[in-house]
């Protein structure tokens, strides 16, 4: 017998986005800072969402495409797994991609 799975509502999917994204808002000091940490949190967001091919593939566009250097990049990277994936547990992650309609190939 399969138990019903739970769904995430609105407020909870925020509410989950919010305590990943606390280790980067937390160093971003300055508006300039605040508003480059939501587009890095959005991204490294998707990526945990669409899994560790979508990871790998970010962070080398991170450095190509937005000219990241490699000691800055090795701190994001860092806050990412150490700090950010880990707030997540794979029970939330199971419910955040059933909310966000993610397929895996």
């Amino acid at each position: 017998m399969m138990l019903k799975q739970k769904k995430l509502t609105d407020q909870e999917a925020h509410k989950l986005f919010t305590k990943f994204a606390a280790p980067v808002f937390r160093a971003a000091k300055t508006p300039s800072q605040q508003k480059g940490a939501e587009g890095l949190t959005r991204s490294l967001w998707l990526a945990l969402l669409t899994g560790h091919d979508i990871e790998t593939t970010m962070f080398e566009d991170m450095k190509k495409l937005l000219n990241i250097q490699t000691e800055d990049l090795a701190v994001i990277k860092d806050r990412y797994y150490s700090e950010m994936k880990p707030s997540i547990t794979s029970e939330e992650l199971s419910l955040l991609r059933v909310y966000f309609k993610v397929r895996k190939k």
